[in-house]
């Protein structure tokens, strides 16, 4: 029951690799949700663009796995527009991996609310999943995206999947400059919470069973003034 956290999966992968090996094994199966795309999109646009196989995205992905001792042939992409429910939750409960890429975390949210109402499916799965940006942030009970990463330019809190019951936020892709750290301490003051913000070299491993986190790279934790 890990959940690995990061801003940038090509980053942080080598970071976490030694652990990782320790409870991944290489025939573990892996089931791909690559549905943060920006706008609605097709089925064959789907499959033969935007997350093709053998293309740029799979590629990425595909080649933080074989770090890991991933087999191609275990792999399996899901297509939230020809994939039926039951069909994806066969899938999720015989993957040993779930991985959940970056993009528009909203239409991710959508996808697996309303769409193919897999909300309780990923919320109670017991494997490792591995989230990159809004595949972090959404594995997230409650997640906020900062005015610089948010589309909208503003700060804001959403919903997630769940997964990780938090008592914290974590904030991606953080920057070292003096407003956008202000901007992180202010809502970890108005929230009374620590925020663990992972920058693009850095990464989490979240242990949903014991609540045990471990910090690899360049992590900084934001406390509320009341813990300092």
């Amino acid at each position: 029951m890990y959940s690995v956290l990061f801003s940038k999966i090509e980053f942080g992968m080598d970071l976490v690799l030694e652990p990782l090996k320790k409870v991944v094994k290489p025939n573990s199966k892996v089931a791909i949700f690559p549905w943060a795309f920006p706008i609605e999109i097709t089925s064959e646009e789907f499959e033969n663009d935007y997350f093709q196989i053998d293309g740029r995205r799979y590629n990425k992905y595909f080649n933080e796995l074989k770090k890991l001792g991933i087999n191609k042939k275990n792999i399996i992409i899901c297509n939230p527009y020809k994939n039926k429910k039951k069909e994806l939750q066969e899938i999720i409960k015989n993957s040993d991996i779930l991985l959940f890429p970056g993009g528009n975390p909203e239409m991710f949210f959508k996808k697996v609310l309303h769409d193919t109402e897999l909300i309780y499916d990923f919320k109670y799965y017991k494997g490792i999943v591995i989230g990159e940006s809004a595949g972090t942030e959404l594995q997230l009970k409650r997640y906020f995206i900062t005015s610089k990463n948010n589309y909208y330019k503003y700060f804001a809190f959403y919903d997630g999947f769940g997964l990780i019951d938090n008592d914290f936020f974590i904030d991606v892709h953080t920057q070292n400059n003096i407003t956008y750290l202000n901007e992180l301490k202010e809502h970890s003051n108005n929230t009374n919470s620590n925020i663990y913000a992972i920058f693009d070299d850095g990464a989490l491993i979240y242990n949903r069973k014991t609540n045990n986190i471990e910090q690899f790279g360049n992590i900084m934790i934001i406390e509320p003034n009341n813990n300092d």
